[in-house]
Parts: C-alpha cells; sequence; structure tokens
C-alpha cells in the first residue's frame, strides 16, 4: 500500500511538472508570434528578468493599445510568461 501511494505522488507530480513545462512552451510561443510580428524579440530578451509581472502587464496592454491583435486572455497569459521568463528564454530568445 505504502508503495502505491508512493508512486501514486510520483506520477502526479510528474504529471503536474510536465504540464508546467508545456505550459511555459506555448505561452513563450505565443509571445514570440505575438511580439515579432510587430519587432524583433532581442528587445524583449533584453528585459527578461529586469521587470516586474505589473511592468509586462502595462506594457502588453500598451502593445495592444498600439494595435497588437491579441485577446485579453492572450495578453494575460504572454504578461505571466514575460514575468518569470528567464534571460534567453529558448522560446522567445534564439
Amino acid at each position: 500500500m505504502k508503495k502505491l501511494l508512493v508512486f501514486a505522488v510520483g506520477a502526479y507530480s510528474l504529471l503536474m511538472f510536465s504540464g508546467l513545462v508545456f505550459a511555459q512552451a506555448s505561452a513563450g510561443k505565443l509571445a514570440a508570434r505575438a511580439c515579432s510580428s510587430c519587432h524583433a524579440t532581442a528587445i524583449i530578451c533584453e528585459k527578461l528578468g529586469n521587470r516586474n509581472a505589473e511592468v509586462w502587464q502595462q506594457t502588453v496592454a500598451r502593445m495592444q493599445g498600439n494595435g497588437a491583435k491579441l485577446t485579453d486572455a492572450d495578453a494575460a497569459t504572454i504578461a505571466e510568461y514575460l514575468a518569470t521568463a528567464k534571460p534567453g528564454s529558448k522560446y522567445l530568445c534564439k
């Protein structure tokens, strides 16, 4: 019984981690696609790790105001991704 519990917790943890990795990859690809339609992503990559979530939310909202075609849900996803992405993110900083 104890082994089954350990296995179940381990499998659940693995699935949760896999889901987070997949979500991070999807958000990174969304950010790359949305941002690169107007400018090079290098300008964003320079700022990764230097701005908090509130600043990224303001930046993405400003880009929406400038014509970026994003739903509010996509804008929130991108802002959250940018706030947590590390410099050199493989999805955005190629």
